[in-house]
């Protein structure tokens, strides 16, 4: 019985921590630059995000991330590193290739530069 709650307790941490795990394996989606710091556009992408996806946030000084991931299989993750009176941002995501593409992740991640 220990150990099949062992089990059990390993699996879901790496279902948890799957979701983004790899990402940089893929080429980047969206690499560009924004006038805003990175509290304000981790914030603005968050909002968007969070209407339908499991999203969470980490801030340092000089950087921060979002990730996200969906339902439909849908893992997306922005980096975003200081860069003079803005930042620069990075998007990478993977998704079930059996689904079509959705372009909405990209397309507000675009809108909150």
């Amino acid at each position: 019985m220990k150990q099949l709650l062992a089990i059990a307790t390993c699996c879901a941490l790496l279902t948890a921590c799957g979701g983004t795990h790899g990402l940089h394996d893929t080429p980047a989606k969206m690499s560009s630059r924004t006038n805003k710091d990175i509290p304000t556009y981790l914030e603005c992408v968050r909002a968007k995000w969070a209407e339908t996806a499991e999203v969470s946030a980490s801030h340092k000084d000089q950087s921060g991330t979002l990730s996200a991931n969906d339902k439909e299989g849908a893992h997306e993750l922005v980096e975003v590193t200081a860069d003079g009176t803005g930042a620069l941002v990075m998007m990478y995501e993977s998704r079930d290739m059996k689904k079509e593409y959705n372009s909405a992740y990209r397309d507000a991640a675009v809108s909150c530069l």
